[in-house]
């Protein structure tokens, strides 16, 4: 089992996580790989959204996918926590919301899932209606 810093224990199933960071900034637009700690095996999943450490600051960012070996050469940083282990970003949203960015020139970062800002558990009728909404939608109402 690997160990590093503080001896906190690395994942032994899929030890590594594709995380797309919330940074705005054109030349850093692209998944950036990090170690699972064991504690966060079972919440860490695709599409769930995590706290990184990225240059010094705390940042969120969110699993694309979940590998056994990364291809980055240097040392990786871990995940520092789970926000929501509900997978809030699926690969349809991730692969809409990465069409729009590189069609509009900005970046993934610019054009957040709405499903993405609700961090509690709620009914997927909630999240359609909007993530803050505390009460289901009203139904509409019949015109006249």
């Amino acid at each position: 089992m690997a160990k590093g810093p503080k001896d906190q224990a690395v994942s032994e199933r899929l030890p590594v996580a594709r995380v797309a960071v919330d940074i705005s900034l054109a030349h850093l637009d692209r998944p950036f790989d990090y170690l699972v700690p064991a504690r966060l095996d079972a919440e860490a999943v695709p599409g769930c959204r995590v706290r990184v450490r990225f240059a010094g600051q705390l940042i969120d960012g969110y699993v694309l996918e979940r590998m056994q070996t990364s291809e980055h050469q240097g040392r990786l940083a871990r995940l520092e926590r789970v926000i929501s282990p509900e997978p809030v970003l699926t690969p349809e949203i991730f692969d809409l919301a990465r069409a729009v960015a590189d069609r509009y020139a900005g970046t993934l970062a610019d054009v957040p899932p709405p499903e993405a800002r609700c961090t509690t558990r709620r009914p997927s009728y909630f999240v359609s209606a909007g993530c803050c909404s505390r009460q289901p939608p009203a139904p509409p109402v019949p015109p006249r």
